[in-house]
Formats: structure tokens, sequence, C-alpha cells
């Protein structure tokens, strides 16, 4: 129908073209937006009206060149925040269709995900030496009284609280239909850091409790 001037493959009239041609002009206050469409900058040539959406694990984007008549629509079963891979699969078929070769970018994604995964592993090296030298960490606080000792506990206890709320409290509030899975797919790459960092700092904590309480036992 869009690129039918507002007729169906059926020959039927469903939108009159002034009508259509209103959806994709810029509304008041708003030059890049039409009637449900955004609209393509002005130096972009010939002129492309588009939509899309995503959700924690989907992502869409239609486009349309008036113009020439061609149309893309692209639905994918995932969705990265740090780039939409809809819009830049579509801009390459609709520069395909106009002689052009499609635009190949730095993979930022991949770098952001590469430097998220060599953080993760700095930070499980640290949880592990952390837990490893747990006695020797609360051996040198035993003079400490328990209220200055279980305060220098804190920078654990932080992201147990920040992260244990996001990952296992969120999906479970009222009418929120988030679930941890879709917390993961929304950035599998910050996930699994966050994972590992709780997971380090409730072994942290837990390891130095037990051994402040051991030692208060055999004294």
């Amino acid at each position: 129908m869009h690129t039918r001037n507002g007729v169906s493959a059926s020959g039927e009239r469903l939108l009159s073209e002034s009508l259509l041609g209103d959806s994709y002009s810029p509304q008041p206050g708003s030059e890049h937006y039409g009637l449900g469409w955004s609209l393509s900058a002005s130096d972009i040539a010939p002129k492309r009206v588009q939509h899309s959406g995503a959700l924690s694990s989907y992502q869409a984007q239609q486009t349309i060149v008036p113009e020439s008549g061609y149309a893309v629509a692209v639905m994918l079963n995932s969705f990265t925040t740090t780039f939409e891979h809809a819009y830049a699969i579509s801009d390459g078929i609709i520069r395909l269709t106009e002689g052009q070769a499609p635009t190949v970018k730095t993979p930022i994604p991949t770098i952001i995900d590469f430097s998220v995964g060599l953080l993760t592993l700095l930070y499980a090296g640290l949880g592990i030496r952390g837990i490893l030298f747990g006695k020797k960490w609360s051996d040198r606080r035993r003079h400490y009284s328990a209220l200055r000792y279980y305060l220098r506990l804190i920078p654990q206890i932080i992201p147990i609280a920040g992260i244990g709320w996001l990952l296992f409290i969120v999906p479970e509030l009222q009418d929120n239909s988030t679930t941890i899975l879709d917390v993961f797919r929304l950035w599998p790459a910050l996930a699994i850091l966050l994972f590992v960092i709780f997971l380090c700092a409730v072994s942290i904590t837990g390891t130095r409790m037990y051994h402040r309480i051991r030692g208060g036992i055999s004294q």
C-alpha cells in the first residue's frame, strides 16, 4: 500500500494520496517525525520514512523510499543495546537497491562486548583472590570491634544489594512482565559481568563473616 500510493495489491484504495503524503510530512514542532513515521535527515536522498520498535529480545525496522517504490522490513529475534542491527541491515538493503555498496563500519558492539568480557575476567580473578585471602583479611582486623569490622564489608554489600535487586527483585515486582532471562537477553555480556560481581561479592562477604565468627568462637 505504501509503495502503491495508498492502493492495495488487489487494486483497492485504502488511503488517499494526500493522507499518505501527510503521514510522511514533518509535524509541527518536529521536523524529523511524521504521523507514526520518522523521517530521514535532509542530506539523505532520496527521502526515507521509517518506523522501528524493540523489546528485550526482539527488534524490527521498516524503511520505505517513496520515490523509488522500494520498502524493506527487518525483524530480528534479538536486541543489542549498543547497536541497532535491524536499522543497519535495512540501510544496507536500501543502498543495494540504489546501486550503492552497504556501509561497513567498525564493529563497535563487538569491541564493547570484548572489553566487558575482559573486565569480567579481571573481576573474577580479583574475586577469587579475595576469597582465597579471606582468612588473612579477617586476621588483620581481628582486633576491630564487630561494628567496625562489618562496616568494612559495605563495599561488598553494596553490589549485593544493587545487583540482587536488579536481577531477582525487579522481575518479581507487580505488573512487571520482565524475567531474569529478559535481563540477560538485554545485554548478555553486561549481565554476565553483573552476575560475576554479585557472586564474588557474596562469596567474599560470606568468607570474611565466616572467619570472623570462627575466630571469635576459637577465642
